[in-house]
C-alpha cells in the first residue's frame, strides 16, 4: 500500500512538474506598440489652431498653422531600470522652411502605464493592456487646479479628465494614410461640455506609429465670467468661448 502511495505522488509531482510554466508562457502585451519609441524615428504632423482671448466688445481669436516634427533622438536608462526617451520638437511654417527646435519632451512606457512628460507635466497616455471600453486617468500625476497660459489667459484644464477607448485594433484613415484591419485605435482623454466649459481631446493611435492624429478643444464660456448664460444658449463654442484653444494636428509623414 506504501509503495503505491509513493507512486502516485511520484507520478503526480511529475505531471504538474511537466506543466506550462506560467511565466515562460505569458504572451507579450502587443498593445504596446500602439505606443513605440525607438530611437531614430519620427512623425511630422500638419497642425491647425485658433486661440481666444477675451477682448472688450468681443472674442480676439488668434489663427495659426505650422508642421511639427517630433523625433525620438535619444534615450536613457534610469537607475529603476525604465528607459527614457528623448523627444526633439521642431517646428517650420511649411516644407520649404528649415526645421527648427522648440522643445525637448520625454516619453516612457514600462510597467502598464504609457507617460509622456509635456512642458514638465506628466500625462499617462495609455494604460496596458488596452482593449476597447478601456479606461484611466490620463492626468493622475497633475495637480487639478494647475493653470495654464493660454494666449494671455489662464485655463484650467485638467480637472475630471477620464479617458476611453472608443474603438480597437480596426481600420480607417488619417490624412493621406489609410491602415488596415487591426491597426488603428481611438480614444478620448476627456469628453466633458456643460455649456460653461468643454474640455475634449480626441485622438487616433496606429501599431508601430503610435499618435497619428489628436483634436482638442480646451474652452472656457463668457457667460460664465459674467454669470448670465443667456447671451450663450444656442450659439456654437467659437461665438461665445473666452479663452482655451482648438487645435488639429493629423499626420503628414513618418520614419
Amino acid at each position: 500500500m506504501k509503495f503505491k502511495q509513493l507512486l502516485f505522488l511520484f507520478a503526480s509531482a511529475w505531471i504538474l512538474g511537466c506543466g506550462p510554466d506560467p511565466i515562460d508562457s505569458a504572451y507579450p502585451d502587443l498593445t504596446r506598440e500602439y505606443f513605440p519609441l525607438k530611437v531614430g524615428s519620427s512623425i511630422t504632423y500638419q497642425v491647425d489652431s485658433i486661440v481666444f482671448d477675451d477682448a472688450p466688445g468681443g472674442n480676439k481669436l488668434d489663427t495659426v498653422s505650422f508642421q511639427l516634427k517630433e523625433e525620438v533622438a535619444s534615450a536613457n536608462r534610469t537607475e529603476a531600470g525604465d528607459t527614457i526617451y528623448y523627444i526633439h520638437r521642431s517646428r517650420r511654417q511649411d516644407a520649404t522652411q528649415p526645421w527648427n527646435l522648440t522643445d525637448v519632451w520625454t516619453a516612457s512606457a514600462s510597467g502598464t502605464e504609457a507617460l509622456r512628460t509635456e512642458e514638465n507635466l506628466t500625462f499617462k497616455k495609455l494604460s496596458f493592456p488596452l482593449h476597447y471600453g478601456k479606461k484611466w486617468e490620463p492626468t493622475a500625476y497633475i495637480n487639478p487646479e494647475t493653470l495654464v497660459l493660454i494666449g494671455t489667459e489662464h485655463v484650467q484644464p485638467y480637472e475630471e479628465w477620464e479617458a476611453s477607448v472608443l474603438s480597437f485594433d480596426k481600420e480607417g484613415s488619417v490624412g493621406n494614410f489609410t491602415f488596415t484591419k487591426g491597426n488603428l485605435m481611438t480614444l478620448d482623454q476627456t469628453n466633458t461640455d456643460d455649456g460653461t466649459m468643454k474640455r475634449f481631446v480626441h485622438e487616433i493611435y496606429v501599431r508601430n506609429i503610435g499618435l497619428v492624429e489628436r483634436r482638442d478643444s480646451i474652452l472656457d464660456s463668457r457667460c460664465l465670467e459674467i454669470g448670465d448664460f443667456t447671451p450663450c444658449l444656442g450659439k456654437p463654442w467659437v461665438e461665445h468661448a473666452s479663452k482655451g484653444y482648438i487645435l488639429s494636428q493629423v499626420m503628414i509623414g513618418y520614419q
